[in-house]
């Protein structure tokens, strides 16, 4: 193994990275640009409502969180534990503290920086108590079974295997206690197993390669794989028109944080310029509704049902 001069990130000695390595290497070299995106962090597009200002970005971000978490409909005084599939830096953990000050909330991810800065940042505003971030990867927790009164995944499902993201449905089956839910905020494909179209099979290509995706699920084969392990009441919302304002501002973050970097003859790494590609093709994939849409997905752990 060697260490990378530019980004600290550590490479194999033969400069071929797995799937895993890419990821880390993704989320820690484009770390920063996710702050010109939301000064909290938000690492995800935003939900609006009536009532809400259309073009205030951070307004439906925050949104969002609230929307996942409702839907997990728990009581906001009773103990517990609410976990977050990969979390990020832990702005929807920080939420979650916020709306639920008697649980515990925990948030994971598998990149390092992510971990260190966001519980800094929940020490900074007195939640390390309740609200920690851990290094751990979402398909193999290391959670006791049954031990989670809910969960949520705000596009970070998609980086698990297969159209229908099984090791991660399998493992939110195995923690979350029945009668728990599991709430899902991400992009999928639509159609089934119809191949897409070569056009939008080629902007598919590209986002998978610039978000280091293995590929967006299959809203079908994802509620399919929730039954599978036990989930019940699975409930799916379209919501491609809520994240629709967020979405459109995307290639204009992305335009506006280029010019900054430009302007101050800042280089910009490859995964810099990953995470600007793709935020310009999921704004086009998003445009075709035929094939693509934005889903929030809720499910109940059924009763009786246990996993080991």
């Amino acid at each position: 193994m060697r260490q990378s001069n530019d980004t600290g990130v550590i490479e194999p000695a033969n400069g071929i990275r797995t799937q895993r390595e890419r990821l880390i290497a993704y989320y820690e070299g484009a770390a920063l640009d996710f702050g010109e995106w939301s000064r909290g962090f938000n690492m995800h597009f935003g939900y609006y409502r009536r009532g809400l200002n259309p073009f205030a970005r951070e307004a439906m971000l925050n949104e969002m969180n609230r929307q996942v978490l409702q839907r997990l409909r728990l009581a906001p005084d009773a103990p517990g534990l609410i976990v977050d599939l990969g979390c990020g830096v832990g702005a929807t953990v920080r939420c979650a503290a916020s709306m639920f000050p008697r649980k515990r909330i925990l948030g994971m991810t598998i990149v390092p920086w992510q971990v260190e800065t966001g519980n800094a940042w929940n020490r900074r505003v007195g939640l390390r108590a309740r609200a920690t971030l851990c290094l751990a990867d979402y398909t193999a927790t290391g959670l006791a079974a049954a031990s989670a009164d809910g969960a949520v995944a705000i596009e970070s499902a998609c980086h698990a295997d297969g159209a229908g993201k099984e090791p991660f449905v399998r493992e939110a089956a195995r923690i979350v206690r029945p009668g728990a839910r599991l709430v899902v905020a991400d992009a999928f494909r639509k159609g089934g197993a119809r191949p897409l179209d070569p056009v939008s099979a080629r902007l598919h290509d590209v986002l998978c390669r610039t978000f280091v995706l293995p590929g967006l699920a299959h809203i079908d084969a994802f509620v399919e794989a929730l039954e599978r392990h036990g989930f019940t009441d699975v409930l799916v919302e379209d919501a491609s028109w809520r994240v629709a304002p967020s979405v459109l501002q995307a290639p204009i973050a992305v335009i506006w944080f280029a010019l900054k970097k430009a302007a101050r003859r800042e280089p910009l790494r490859e995964e810099r310029v990953n995470n600007l590609k793709g935020s310009f093709v999921s704004a086009l994939l998003g445009a075709n509704r035929f094939r693509f849409g934005y889903y929030l997905v809720s499910a109940r752990r059924r009763e009786g049902s246990e996993q080991e």
